[in-house]
């Protein structure tokens, strides 16, 4: 690709130019494609927003999406971006939608209270990108009942996004319904096969995505026993490990029970004793799961709440001042050691359950870009460019 066909410009060697371009926010690339229309192909080329990824994803400043409840005047709820390094709050306005999953800077929203009619959209809110995904396959008849979950995450062996969709009937029929969404076909999939014990269970609570496969809990009706069940959006295996009884005890004590942990997942379990918290941290290894972490945070007015990993050793929580205010912090479960960063959420917000993740920057969702669509962009990002 040449770069010297830019009006009024001095010639850039290519690996200089994209190695400088790789370095800036998503918001300067989006604007810089309105500079010339061979940066413009370079910044939306799968190379280029590959590498673009890779290097964000390689940097330790993850930033978090947090999801607010906000009280003043007329409910609302609204997702805020905090850096990592300075926790400033970026209000995205999502429409009052609940958080399903994020990746790659990628994020997967639908109703905070789902059911089969529900809209179901993958956003990328750096470029203001969004995919609706297609209604789903699973036919209901009017009287049964029955509950949705729903997660979305990466599978680096198929290099593809999925949304994975759990429907269990609790009446008119008592079975599990499970479809897959795959952002490259835009298209759901039914899973024909599903084990009889798994199909006897019902979904009780929690979500996660790590390497491809989807996590949920589950509740067995006959012996009341309660699983992790795992579904590999590749091989479309289900596999299910029976949850130690100290687990099943502190079962709806977080909201986000179930977190992606290093290449596996964890189960968070609060162990409320005064005049300290105390919660475990359990992880999937080899389909066993093993109690890794005990963490105690002392010296808090209000008992703190685990709401999430940034990396695998540091753990966002949240605790209230003695004002009633909310305020965020890190954990380090090694150096067992809490940074107050005295980040205070707005004013009449709290954090809205289950909606916290980890979030990256990207240009994904970028190609393919309408016309009309780049030219709303761009006049949002560089009125001086829309023209072009």
């Amino acid at each position: 690709m040449t770069f010297t066909n830019c009006k009024n410009s001095i010639y850039i060697p290519e690996e200089i130019l994209i190695g400088i371009l790789l370095r800036l926010p998503v918001k300067s690339l989006v604007r810089f494609m309105c500079v010339c229309k061979s940066w413009s192909n370079l910044i939306e080329s799968s190379s280029f927003i590959g590498r673009h990824l890779n290097r964000n994803v390689k940097n330790p400043g993850l930033t978090f999406l947090v999801g607010l409840q906000c009280t003043e005047v007329k409910t609302k709820i609204r997702h805020s971006i905090f850096s990592n390094e300075t926790f400033k709050a970026t209000c995205l306005g999502m429409g009052g939608f609940g958080l399903y999953g994020s990746s790659n800077g990628l994020v997967c929203l639908s109703c905070r209270r789902l059911d089969l009619n529900c809209p179901v959209t993958i956003c990328n809110p750096s470029i203001m990108k969004f995919v609706r995904l297609p209604v789903t396959n699973v036919s209901c008849h009017p009287d049964y009942k029955y509950r949705c979950a729903l997660t979305f995450g990466f599978n680096s062996r198929l290099n593809d996004y999925k949304v994975v969709r759990l429907v269990t009937f609790i009446l008119g029929k008592k079975c599990n319904e499970v479809e897959v969404y795959s952002l490259s076909t835009n298209s759901w999939k039914s899973i024909g096969v599903i084990p009889p014990r798994i199909n006897s269970m019902g979904w009780h609570s929690g979500h996660a995505v790590s390497n491809g496969i989807a996590y949920w809990i589950m509740e067995e009706g006959e012996d009341y026993s309660f699983h992790l069940v795992s579904f590999d959006t590749g091989s479309e295996v289900f596999e299910q490990v029976l949850l130690p009884e100290a687990i099943v005890e502190g079962l709806g004590s977080v909201e986000r029970e179930i977190q992606a942990y290093k290449e596996s997942v964890c189960l968070l379990q609060c162990e409320r004793s005064e005049p300290e918290l105390h919660f475990g941290i359990w992880v999937l290894q080899e389909k066993c799961l093993n109690k890794m972490h005990t963490v105690v945070i002392p010296g808090m007015w209000v008992w703190p709440m685990p709401l999430g990993f940034k990396t695998s050793d540091e753990l966002l929580v949240d605790y209230v001042g003695k004002k009633g205010e909310i305020y965020l912090a890190i954990y380090n479960v090694q150096t067992k050691q809490i940074n107050e960063t005295r980040v205070r959420l707005p004013k009449h917000c709290f954090l809205e359950s289950d909606s916290l993740d980890t979030y990256v920057e990207s240009l994904l969702l970028l190609k393919g870009w309408s016309t009309q669509t780049r030219k709303n962009m761009l006049r949002i990002l560089c009125p001086l460019c829309s023209g072009k």
